[in-house]
């Protein structure tokens, strides 16, 4: 039988719940923070390159401007990750590392094999992006594979 009330559930459920909610707002400030600094970087980037394709050497950002920006970013994409590891249980931190030590195997691995294959007329030569988008498909399908295997 299912409780119906806060007053009926017993304390797992109720730290169920609470992990839950906990969880969508991880991710509810995770995708603002993300917004907020593509957002921001399009407002303030200055020139006719693009930063999501590498086009750094024609653009430019006021340096108050690069501060903020590389301060969103560290927090971002390194602090609440991190921040996050310490809300899941042992068996979600598993999982993750290993799907983050995927993604750095991706890296270490894939950027001298994509130089390779570029310097043999096969590729285009390795892009930041692309490094941060192998990295990033690499983890991604590592999580997916340990969740689907349980």
């Amino acid at each position: 039988m299912m409780a119906t009330s806060e007053k009926d559930i017993g304390p797992g459920e109720a730290r169920t719940r609470q992990r839950r909610r906990r969880m969508f707002a991880y991710y509810g400030v995770s995708g603002i923070v993300g917004a907020s600094l593509g957002f921001g970087l399009a407002m303030v980037e200055q020139g006719e390159g693009n930063f999501i394709r590498g086009d750094l050497a024609s653009l430019s950002l006021d340096p108050l401007a690069a501060v903020i920006v590389a301060i969103g970013f560290a927090i971002g994409l390194f602090a609440i990750p991190l921040w996050g590891y310490t809300q899941i249980d042992e068996h979600q931190l598993k999982q993750n590392l290993i799907g983050m030590a995927g993604g750095c195997m991706a890296v270490i691995a894939g950027y001298p094999i994509w130089a390779v294959l570029a310097m043999g007329g096969f590729l285009p030569l390795p892009s930041a992006i692309g490094v941060f988008l192998l990295a990033f498909a690499t983890m991604a399908l590592t999580f997916g594979v340990l969740k689907l295997r349980g």
